[in-house]
């Protein structure tokens, strides 16, 4: 990511450093889409918990359980035309199908299968296209960390995690070590003194990706403070990496100079960062996130090519079937879309393929997914959306849910269920409390950035961290 996203024309000086980074062949499995030079295209990043090269006794390592798993994942979009960059995290205990499994589990055990079930994974469960891999592990994220010095990070209050190892005994400005910064970005089970008591951040993965995404917008500007435009610097950012970092073998040297030097004055401010809107659940006695899939797409579309910006029900057309075989439903439905503003064609009016639907499904083609998150979200009964191939449009489905269309849409936005009051996710001193989970509305200079969720805390006016 600094290489692509912090560097300067002399890159060309790593074509060398570049090439020996271990490479994994995925070639089967990414994106078969040509890309021309200066279009989007997605790298798929993956913060493994593998502790090779560490050594054994490392407080990381000490009573880890056995397993390969992904410790953090993560979509970046890059635009070159456009010098723009997005990243999607993606929470580490949701809950979808694993490709190639025929069950579902958390999306973190996919790397199990290898990458290649990873990315197969990722693409099925939200059809965006995987264009290139990324993976790095604990040794060289702490190698990146410790080559630019530390990171700084600003805390309000002493903070700990009995679980990943974090104590930050003093408040203020505080320039994490590279062992620090592990066990901060690893953070689930987060606590902060304050008010004479340690308190528990209850908002577990979705507070660590906002930490995490608040670490890596400070540790792209301190990359780029510590000199990662000059080639030397950043030379020997690449060597910290070669022994701990893998990509795919689609992805070469002339393809990272080439972003580097598309990217050379980019600001990390404007970095638009995104997280999916999920809710908890729980499945046999676990606790588990779900995919709110309505809110979701208009995220999703972001990383497919079809934000759909501006979209309204007038410049959606829609097709509607009778999946219930109750007599005029699907003129009934077509009737209640119509009266919301969307075009239904009386052509596009007519049975399913079968009459045994019981939940309403929204049925879209390529480039439709914002618009049929749109259609969603008009429907009382939540539907099901379901992806199609190749260029249809969007199609309801009525189940015998149908229940007409609500007078107000549900917004079609990033949002979370928290956590209700007294859950925690964590250990905490005896006589602690949760600390609440707030969402509130944050941006970086010229950047989206959806809601902060836990604790991140940020300096107060006057503060430079």
């Amino acid at each position: 990511m600094l290489a692509c996203l912090a560097t300067a024309a002399g890159l060309a000086y790593l074509h060398r450093q570049v090439g020996d980074i271990p490479r994994v062949r995925l070639g089967a499995v990414l994106s078969q889409e040509q890309v021309a030079p200066g279009e989007p295209q997605n790298f798929l990043f993956v913060g493994t918990d593998s502790a090779e090269g560490l050594d054994p006794e490392d407080p990381v390592v000490v009573g880890r359980d056995a397993g390969l798993r992904s410790d953090t994942i993560m979509i970046l979009r890059v635009d070159p035309d456009q010098e723009r960059a997005a990243l999607l995290s993606l929470p580490r205990d949701l809950w979808l199908p694993i490709a190639g499994t025929g069950a579902s589990q958390r999306i973190n055990t996919a790397i199990q299968g290898g990458p290649q079930r990873l990315i197969e994974t990722v693409t099925e469960a939200f059809n965006v296209p995987i264009h290139h891999y990324v993976a790095i592990n604990f040794l060289g994220f702490r190698e990146l960390v410790e080559t630019v010095d530390g990171v700084p990070v600003y805390f309000a209050d002493p903070v700990r995690d009995a679980k990943s190892g974090l104590e930050i005994s003093e408040p203020g400005c505080v320039v994490l070590d590279p062992v620090q910064a592990l066990a901060y970005a690893r953070s689930r089970a987060y606590e902060a003194f304050r008010d004479g008591r340690w308190r528990v951040d209850g908002s577990g993965d979705l507070g660590r990706i906002s930490r995490q995404q608040d670490f890596i917008r400070r540790a792209l500007r301190r990359a780029v403070d510590k000199g990662a435009r000059n080639p030397i610097v950043l030379n020997d950012l690449i060597e910290a990496g070669i022994d701990s970092v893998t990509i795919d073998d689609e992805l070469s040297a002339a393809d990272l100079i080439d972003l580097g030097a598309r990217f050379r004055g980019f600001n990390p401010d404007t970095l638009d960062m995104y997280s999916l809107p999920v809710v908890d659940d729980v499945v046999a006695g676990a606790s588990v996130l779900r995919l709110r899939q309505v809110d979701a797409q208009p995220i999703l579309g972001i990383f497919r090519g079809d934000a759909g910006d501006g979209m309204t029900p007038g410049s959606v057309p829609v097709s509607v079937r009778n999946g219930t075989g109750v007599a005029g439903l699907a003129v009934r439905v077509a009737d209640d879309l119509a009266g919301a503003g969307f075009t239904v064609p009386s052509e596009d009016i007519g049975d399913a393929q079968s009459f045994d639907v019981g939940r309403t499904v929204v049925r879209y083609g390529e480039g439709q997914a914002t618009a049929a998150a749109l259609v969603a979200s008009y429907l009382v009964a939540e539907p099901v959306l379901e992806p199609t191939e190749g260029p249809s449009g969007v199609v309801v489905v009525a189940g015998s849910d149908y229940d007409g269309l609500l007078a107000t849409p549900r917004p079609v936005a990033p949002r979370r269920e928290l956590p209700g009051p007294g859950t925690t996710d964590g250990a905490s001193e005896p006589g602690g409390s949760t600390i609440s989970a707030p969402t509130t509305a944050t941006t970086g200079a010229g950047a989206a950035t959806t809601v902060t969720v836990g604790e991140v805390s940020t300096p107060p006016p006057g503060v430079n961290c």
